[in-house]
């Protein structure tokens, strides 16, 4: 599964197999009852997305959507009727493009990935696969780079300032230093 965090006050649940975040917030609520089992699978797409030079890596990046069979379910309800835990899994490949120089990789980032929104507007997004993380610059839990996680992953996402990553069982790559 794939999720990229989007800049720190756009957070998305756009996953795939792996995680790729990509900056909305929870999906729409299905308010038809809080005390009702997981909602029903629905289609998921990730859009394309550029990051600007110095902001993820010293180029421009950019990210084509390869191929996207991402689904999402909400898991549990809020007292609103809001989404309060969501699950997002499917196929998830992209391109990611230097835009400087023309080079780019192909990344398949499959997994399963929950997605739980906290009151006070962070996140908490546990999985297993891979997942898409683009740090920012600024971002204090860690330095700027579009990276790609595999394994057992914990990120938490605190709002307006970004993502950290708490916990990885596995291997990182930094597409900043690969594409450079």
């Amino acid at each position: 599964m794939l999720m990229r965090v989007g800049r720190p006050a756009r957070w998305g649940a756009a996953v795939a197999v792996a995680f790729c975040a990509v900056g909305v917030g929870p999906a729409a609520a299905d308010t038809s009852g809080q005390d009702r089992g997981p909602g029903e699978w629905q289609p998921y797409r990730t859009a394309p997305f550029e990051q600007k030079a110095g902001d993820v890596c010293s180029f421009g990046l950019k990210g084509d959507i390869v191929e996207d069979g991402e689904r999402i379910r909400t898991l549990a309800w809020d007292a609103a009727g809001k989404p309060a835990v969501q699950q997002v899994t499917g196929p998830l490949t992209i391109r990611f493009t230097n835009q400087s120089t023309g080079a780019s990789v192909v990344r398949a980032v499959p997994g399963i990935a929950t997605m739980t929104y906290h009151p006070d507007g962070s996140q908490t997004w546990s999985g297993t696969g891979h997942m898409a993380v683009a740090i920012h610059t600024g971002n204090p839990y860690g330095p700027p780079g579009e990276y790609i996680l595999n394994g057992r992953i914990k990120l938490e996402l605190h709002p307006g300032v970004g993502a950290e990553l708490v916990a990885l069982q596995g291997t990182s790559e930094n597409l900043c230093d690969t594409l450079a």
